[in-house]
C-alpha cells in the first residue's frame, strides 16, 4: 500500500520542461553553441553539478558552461515571468486527493531551492508537501536515488510502500534504484523500452494516478 508519493517538479507538476527546451535553444543561438538539443535529452532530470560534468563530456573546453548555465537560467526566468507558470493538468486534483486521504509527499526536484521556492508560492503548491528536497542540497543528482531516499526519510516513509513520480528518464532510473513503485507521466519524451521496464506505471495524465493507487488499495484489501 502506498504511504508517501514522491514527485518531480518539472514536466511533472509544473509543466516547464517545454519552458526550459525554449530556453536552451534560446540560449544556444545567442552563444552559437551546436546539438543542444542532443545535449539536453542526456541532462535532462539531473542538477546542475551532475549537467556540468555531462557538459564536459560532451563539448569539453569548447564552450563555456557557467556563462551558458546563467544564459540559459535567465531566458528561462524571463519566459515565466512574461508568460506565467505552467500547471500540468490534474497536478491540483491530485495533490489534493493525496491529502485528503492522509498519503504523505514530497517533492525530489533537480531544481535549486531558490527557484523551487518562489515556484511553489507561485503555484500555491507549498501547502501540500512533507518535505522538499532541492537539486543544489544533493552531491549526487539524478540519476542516483539520493534525493528521492532523502525525501522519503524526512517524511519518515518507507520507501518500499513510496512512489515516485517523473517525467525524465534520469528521474526514473533514480526512483527504481531508489526501491519505490516507480510511475512516469511521460512529458516532453516517450518511455524507450529500457525505461518502460523500469516502470510500474506509465499513465497518461497525473489523475490517472488517482485510480492507480485506489486499484492497490483494493489489491491489499482482496489480499
Amino acid at each position: 500500500m502506498i504511504k508517501a508519493v514522491i514527485f518531480d517538479k518539472d514536466g511533472t507538476l509544473h509543466d516547464t520542461e517545454q519552458v526550459y527546451h525554449r530556453a536552451w535553444r534560446a540560449a544556444a543561438e545567442q552563444t552559437g553553441v551546436p546539438d543542444i538539443m542532443d545535449f539536453v535529452a542526456l541532462c535532462t532530470g539531473t542538477n546542475a553539478h551532475q549537467t556540468a560534468i555531462l557538459w564536459q563530456e560532451f563539448y569539453g573546453d569548447a564552450y563555456d558552461f557557467p556563462s551558458f548555465w546563467a544564459l540559459r537560467d535567465a531566458l528561462y526566468d524571463r519566459i515565466i515571468e512574461e508568460d506565467g507558470l505552467p500547471i500540468k493538468k490534474g497536478a491540483y486534483e491530485l495533490l489534493d486527493y493525496l491529502q485528503a486521504n492522509g498519503i504523505k509527499i514530497g517533492l525530489a526536484t533537480s531544481t535549486n531551492a531558490e527557484r523551487v521556492n518562489r515556484h511553489l508560492e507561485l503555484s500555491d503548491m507549498k501547502k501540500y508537501f512533507d518535505a522538499v528536497v532541492t537539486g543544489d542540497t544533493v552531491p549526487n543528482g539524478k540519476p542516483a536515488p539520493d534525493i528521492f531516499l532523502i525525501a522519503a526519510e524526512r517524511m519518515g516513509a518507507d520507501p518500499a510502500q513510496s512512489m515516485g513520480v517523473e517525467d525524465s528518464f534520469n528521474g526514473v532510473r533514480a526512483v527504481h534504484a531508489a526501491g519505490m513503485c516507480t510511475v512516469m507521466v511521460p512529458d516532453m519524451i516517450s518511455p524507450t523500452d529500457e525505461i518502460l521496464g523500469l516502470c510500474d506505471a506509465c499513465p497518461q495524465t497525473l489523475t490517472d494516478i488517482i485510480t492507480i493507487i485506489e486499484n492497490m488499495k483494493g489489491s491489499k484489501n482482496h489480499d
